[in-house]
């Protein structure tokens, strides 16, 4: 018919799981992040995915757990006390992909929502939960690339934006201050979905 447009569209569906890695940098000789700046983590999860010609999005549906470690250095004014601080969060991750396909590879950006389900603060001999005193929410952005070969995907993002463990700073060190932080996340999945 006059008008009408035909589209190719498919989906893709399966688990996926995630591995990240976080750096902090901030300008504060009370903290060192040398020995303990890193936040490591996993994500665990499903994706679904959406392709209309060459343009696709791609929402998942994550749990997530981050450890850090900091070292406080001289604290309370105290010389050679260097208390470590040990940070525990297990959140939901609600990533949303846009992104544009290129044969194999993707080109890929949107935001990470995150809600906090549960977490504790390890400061001084004292285990702090953290759950009702946080922020529930906070949003991250990402972009990166990734590649689809046969049912198997692989995806490097960039992420940046607060995290619960900068929040955790800022309280402990009792002032407000923004520690930058980049993110990288490498992530696998597996498509289940065979609707080409």
């Amino acid at each position: 018919m006059f008008g009408q447009e035909s589209y190719s569209r498919f989906y893709q569906a399966g688990p996926v799981a995630k591995l990240l890695t976080a750096k902090m940098t901030l300008d504060n000789s009370e903290i060192d992040l040398a020995e303990g700046g890193s936040e490591i983590g996993y994500q665990f999860g499903f994706f679904f995915r959406a392709n209309v010609e060459n343009v696709y999005v791609q929402p998942s549906v994550l749990l997530s757990k981050i450890k850090t470690q900091l070292v406080f250095l001289n604290y309370d004014n105290v010389p050679n006390f260097n208390p470590r601080a040990d940070f525990e969060f297990n959140t939901l991750e609600l990533p949303v992909d846009i992104g544009y396909r290129i044969g194999n590879l993707r080109l890929q950006m949107g935001p990470s929502f995150s809600i906090l389900l549960s977490g504790h603060r390890s400061f001084l001999n004292e285990i702090e939960k953290v759950s009702d005193s946080y922020n529930r929410t906070s949003m991250m952005w990402h972009f990166g690339l990734g590649g689809d070969f046969d049912r198997v995907m692989i995806d490097i993002n960039y992420e940046f934006g607060l995290s619960k463990t900068g929040e955790s700073l800022g309280r402990l060190l009792g002032r407000e201050f923004i520690p930058k932080q980049r993110q990288w996340v490498i992530s696998v999945g597996l498509n289940f979905l065979n609707d080409y």
